[in-house]
């Protein structure tokens, strides 16, 4: 009796450690499959971000590329800057859009190895060995829109030359992006009848509220004096102004001879706007007519358009029309398209280039922060007046 109770009791001390050690097993092998499986997925993250460098490094070498061609241009290019090359690059095969995935190789920017470059400073840095590049680069220097955001008492300047004649332009303002928070508000409307006052900067109007879009055109024919644009003549102006008051029973079709400064009227013009994005990226959308620049026609015409955000910041979008038909803008917001490469992993990057040059365009005539105090002094005498030094707020 007692040996048989020790066999049983042996024979349970056995299926104990089996079991313990076909559970520590197993364990041991869960951990293990863990570790692997975050190293995969830190070296994916790692090569992944690589792989976005080399591509944004693609982009960078484009932007060289893109201030080369203006250069050329302007005519202000180096003598050893090859302007017929860059020129050739940048132009994309018939029916094409966009240039081949050579194009920083075809304008002898930089070199390629079997179909790729190497990001690299220099061919002795042993960088080749991270296998990092980028394959290909693609121009379009011609784009269907210019897009952009503009913060809230702000504004953009615009170029709007088009690859042939428009007479129109579409805007687009207001995305999901401008709506803080993550949750779906809709888009609402402040209250708005031909009799109220705009309200005080601060006051109602929420944040998912469009932005009240000041539309300023700045436009010249063959020839211009200063005076043209204080003048109207007709059906010719050089410069209009409407103010784009967001409506769910607004306008869609406008045109900048609705000018109120001209009209004598202190009302903006109510655009059309949808309250929701469901069905469209930008909440409001405006197609606005040109008039012709005085001393000139549509086909000649050096234009601007400044958009200023009231209340609101916005993304928004610009499009070039002639009638029904779409015009692109013309060298103004290149995209480039470039895919970068980190061992075994690809990354894709689109990019829109900003084509300012120099010249920064002012804001306003006077940015300040506090109080201005302006001194004036009426005096019969014929000369010797002496400005104030002292100002009180």
């Amino acid at each position: 009796m007692n040996t048989r109770t020790h066999r049983q009791a042996g024979v349970v001390s056995l299926f104990v450690v089996i079991f313990a050690t076909l559970l520590m097993t197993v364990v041991t092998v869960g951990f293990i499959q863990l570790m692997l499986k975050d190293q995969r997925q830190a070296t994916t993250n790692d090569l992944s971000q690589s792989a976005y460098d080399a591509a944004q490094a693609g982009v960078e070498d484009a932007k060289r590329l893109l201030l080369l061609d203006q250069a050329c241009r302007e005519g202000v290019a180096a003598p050893t800057i090859k302007c017929a090359k860059i020129n050739a690059a940048l132009t994309p095969a018939p029916g094409q859009s966009a240039t081949n995935c050579d194009t920083l190789v075809a304008a002898e920017l930089v070199n390629a190895t079997n179909d790729e470059t190497l990001i690299q400073q220099n061919t002795g840095d042993n960088a080749a060995k991270l296998d990092q590049a980028y394959t290909c680069v693609k121009v379009s220097v011609d784009t269907a829109d210019y897009k952009n955001q503009v913060s809230a008492n702000q504004s953009v300047m615009v170029p709007i030359a088009g690859v042939g004649t428009f007479d129109t332009v579409e805007i687009s303002w207001f995305s999901k992006e401008d709506v803080p928070g993550t949750t779906d508000q809709g888009v609402e409307f402040p209250s708005k009848t031909p009799e109220t006052p705009l309200p005080r900067v601060g006051s109602l109007w929420a944040a998912n509220m469009p932005a009240l879009l000041r539309a300023q055109l700045i436009q010249t024919g063959a020839s211009f004096k200063l005076s043209d644009f204080n003048d109207n003549q007709g059906s010719n102006s050089n410069a209009n102004t409407l103010f784009l008051y967001p409506s769910y029973t607004g306008a869609v079709n406008l045109s900048f001879a609705l000018d109120g400064r001209r009209l004598s009227s202190n009302a903006p013009r109510q655009a059309k706007c949808a309250n929701s994005f469901i069905d469209n990226f930008y909440a409001c959308t405006a197609t606005i007519t040109l008039p012709s620049p005085i001393n000139g026609n549509a086909a000649q015409r050096s234009a601007f358009l400044r958009l200023g955000a009231l209340y609101n910041g916005a993304h928004f979008s610009v499009k070039l029309k002639n009638g029904a038909n779409d015009v692109k803008f013309s060298r103004v917001q290149p995209e480039v398209d470039a895919t970068g490469r980190a061992n075994d992993v690809f990354r894709r990057v689109v990019s829109r280039i900003e084509l300012k040059g120099n010249f920064i365009y002012p804001q306003a005539a006077i940015d300040m922060q506090g109080d201005l105090c302006k001194n004036f002094t009426v005096t019969d005498a014929e000369s010797g007046y002496v400005p104030s030094t002292t100002c009180t707020p």
